[in-house]
C-alpha cells in the first residue's frame, strides 16, 4: 500500500516554497542548511509502520485499525555548490515533502540557469534510508513483519518558465519491496489474487505551480499535481490528482508557511479481499513556523511545525489519519 501522500511537505525547511523562489546566488561557493529537530507523531493506519511499530505490528482482523504513536529525532541537511559564473548549481539533499512522509529520498542534481528563459534542473533521487513498511499488511492474529521499500528515479524542473512565475516539476521513480508477501497469510486466496497485490512498480508524477507575489515577504503558491502509480498487481495501480495552496510570509525577523491540500485517488482494480476499489478522498493541513536570528546568530532558526492529514478510503481498512508536531533548529550558511 502506497505512503500517506496527503501528508504535506515543509516547502523547505530554509522556509523557501519553490524553487522559483530560490533563485541560483551571484556569488559562487557552498551554502545550504543543516536542521536537527524532534517529532512527536500519532497514527491510526494499518498500512503505515509508526514511530513505535511494535504498537502497530498487530491487527486482530480487517475491521480492526492499528494506532501507533511516539517521539522521533531526525537530522536533515541540504547542500549546495554554485558556480556563478555559468549561473550552474550543484546541490544534495532529502526532498522535504518526503520526508515528512517517512520517506528519506535523496536528490543529487544540477541547476543551471538559462537568462530570462528560467531555471533547468535534472536529479537523481534515491533512497538513502530505505522507507519500511508492512511484508503482509493484511496478517491478522499474529504479528506483522517488516520490510524495506526503496526508490530510485530521475527529477526534471523548470522553474519560471519563460521568464514567468511558474514551475513545472516531472518525476519518476522506480519502487522495489525487498520481501513483497501481501495476501499470503490470507487463507483463500488464489497466486493471481496475490499478485494483484504487489506494491512495486513504476511512478510518474507531475506538478505544475505558480508563484503568487503579493506585499513584500508574501507568497501565495497554487500547485496542481498529477501522480500515476504502475504497480505490479493492479489492484494497487493508482491515478491521484491533487491541488495545493501555499502561503508564505518571510519577515527579517520570523517565516511562516503553511499548506492545505485536497487529493483524490483513483484505483485501477478491486482489492480481492474487499471486493472493490479502495479508492480514497484525502485532505491535509500544515503550518510551519521560523524563528530567525535564535539567540542573536544570523544563521541560526528555531522550527514549529504541525500538520493533520487523512484519507478517507471506500475500503474501511485503508482509511488513514495522521497527527504530527515537531521543534528543531535550522542552520543556514
Amino acid at each position: 500500500m502506497r505512503k500517506a501522500v496527503w501528508v504535506l511537505g515543509l516547502c523547505g525547511m530554509a522556509g523557501m516554497c519553490q524553487a522559483g523562489v530560490n533563485p541560483i546566488p551571484k556569488e559562487s561557493g557552498f551554502s545550504g542548511y543543516g536542521a536537527l529537530s524532534g517529532s512527536y507523531s500519532k497514527v491510526n493506519s494499518n498500512t503505515l509502520v509508526g514511530a513505535e511499530e511494535e504498537e502497530s505490528r498487530y491487527i486482530g482482523s480487517f475491521n480492526d485499525q492499528a494506532t501507533s504513536s511516539g517521539y522521533k529525532i531526525a537530522p536533515d541537511i541540504d547542500l549546495r555548490y554554485t558556480m556563478a559564473e555559468s549561473r550552474t548549481q550543484l546541490y544534495l539533499g532529502t526532498l522535504i515533502q518526503d520526508a515528512v512522509m517517512f520517506d528519506f529520498t535523496q536528490q543529487f542534481g544540477v541547476r543551471k540557469e538559462f537568462g530570462d528563459k528560467g531555471i533547468g534542473s535534472i536529479a537523481y533521487v534515491f533512497s538513502a534510508v530505505p522507507t519500511q513498511v508492512w511484508a503482509d499488511p493484511y496478517l491478522t492474529g499474529q504479528n506483522r513483519e517488516k520490510t524495506d521499500r526503496e526508490s530510485s528515479g530521475m527529477r526534471l524542473g523548470w522553474d519560471s518558465v519563460w521568464g514567468s512565475n511558474v514551475d513545472f516539476t516531472y518525476t519518476y521513480r522506480d519502487i522495489q519491496l525487498d520481501d513483497e508477501r501481501s495476501g499470503s497469510g490470507v487463507a483463500g486466496l488464489s497466486e493471481a489474487q496475490r499478485a494483484m497485490l504487489r506494491r512495486s512498480g513504476r511512478s510518474d508524477a507531475f506538478d505544475l505551480s505558480y508563484n503568487w507575489m503579493g506585499k513584500p515577504g508574501n507568497i501565495l503558491t497554487p500547485t496542481l499535481s498529477y501522480r500515476r502509480m504502475d504497480a505490479d498487481g493492479d489492484a494497487m495501480s493508482y491515478q491521484r490528482t491533487s491541488a495545493q495552496l501555499t502561503y508564505a510570509l518571510l519577515q527579517t525577523k520570523y517565516s511562516l508557511v503553511s499548506n492545505f491540500l485536497v487529493a483524490k485517488v483513483d484505483y485501477d482494480e478491486a482489492n480481492p479481499l474487499f471486493g472493490r476499489e479502495a479508492d480514497a478522498d484525502e485532505w491535509g493541513v500544515n503550518v510551519n513556523f521560523f524563528w530567525h536570528r535564535l539567540w542573536n546568530v544570523d544563521q541560526l532558526s528555531a522550527l514549529f511545525s504541525v500538520a493533520y492529514g487523512e484519507s478517507d478510503s471506500k475500503v474501511n481498512f485503508f482509511d488513514t489519519d495522521l497527527n504530527r508536531a515537531s521543534v528543531g533548529l535550522l542552520y543556514k550558511f
